[in-house]
């Protein structure tokens, strides 16, 4: 019997289809109820499977500025029992946002983030590549495939580090992990991004912005997670501007954002990056779908 895949154990190019209203989701932006649609993909034995889910616009600055919202998938556990996405309820799809081969690079680039990431620590979200033919329920126009790649649950995350993800509205420095949160810090550094917050969330409440907290216990040490990249500079994205609170006036100035109380372990952390570097020069360069 061969072996079932795993969704986020291969990095390939995985390719699916998605039939929904896609003309009314991306036209009426005040909707965020999930709309019926169809998921197509073609499985390693050679047959193609047909699973319901849901599609619907989510995030926040990526819907001011994309014609093309950033999406959630929603799963029924029995559709999915003897698939690939087996076990899945709810996953992040970060789509192209707009028309033209710059905005698919933006998101080719934020995807490569998450790999480099991945490769400093296994603390960290995992990212499948997608190429997503986009099927208009009335029509059953399309148009060419387009880039995308989905993002593992937090749950899941925490699944596979032995830990809980934890819903706090804010915490202070000292309850962070010192390494993880360090980590975190010096990797924000060096892709130049700083919308990000490891203490406080947004307005809508939760904590942290851009980044997810994990632990056995809320009043011990606390690991910090970091996800969407695509505002750092190593993107580079028009849309992107760092806050106007910060001293610096593009993204691509780096501004470090860690926190004097972990310095007594910035410099052991520090060393995990040049421990790397042949690596992360290696996943930047088989990177097939950046262009050149």
């Amino acid at each position: 019997k061969p072996k079932r895949e795993k969704l986020f154990k291969s990095a390939e190019v995985m390719h699916i289809t998605l039939k929904a209203p896609w003309r009314q989701v991306v036209k009426d932006k005040k909707n965020q109820d999930p709309y019926p649609a169809t998921l197509n993909y073609t499985d390693k034995l050679g047959q193609t499977l047909s699973i319901p889910v849901t599609v619907q616009r989510r995030g926040f600055s990526r819907q001011e500025v994309c014609k093309f919202p950033p999406i959630r998938l929603r799963f029924n556990r029995e559709d999915v029992k003897d698939t690939i996405f087996r076990g899945q309820q709810s996953l992040k799809l970060v789509t192209h946002c707009n028309r033209g081969q710059r905005w698919e690079q933006y998101y080719v680039k934020e995807f490569v983030i998450y790999q480099l990431y991945r490769e400093i620590t296994d603390l960290s979200f995992r990212a499948r590549p997608l190429s997503v033919t986009y099927v208009e329920n009335a029509d059953g126009s399309s148009e060419d495939p387009h880039f995308a790649f989905i993002l593992e649950d937090d749950s899941d995350v925490a699944k596979r580090n032995d830990t809980k993800k934890l819903e706090l509205l804010k915490v202070r420095p000292s309850q962070l992990q010192p390494e993880q949160a360090n980590r975190l810090a010096l990797f924000e550094y060096i892709i130049a991004n700083v919308d990000f917050d490891q203490t406080a969330g947004t307005k809508s409440g939760q904590c942290c912005h851009n980044s997810r907290l994990f632990g056995l216990d809320p009043n011990a040490s606390i690991d910090i997670v970091p996800y969407d990249f695509d505002s750092s500079g190593l993107v580079d994205s028009d849309y992107a501007a760092p806050h106007p609170s910060l001293p610096i006036t593009r993204v691509t100035q780096r501004l470090y954002r860690g926190f004097c109380v972990h310095n007594p372990s910035l410099e052991a952390v520090s060393q995990d990056f040049p421990a790397k570097e042949q690596a992360l020069y290696t996943i930047v360069q088989s990177a097939a779908l950046l262009s050149t």
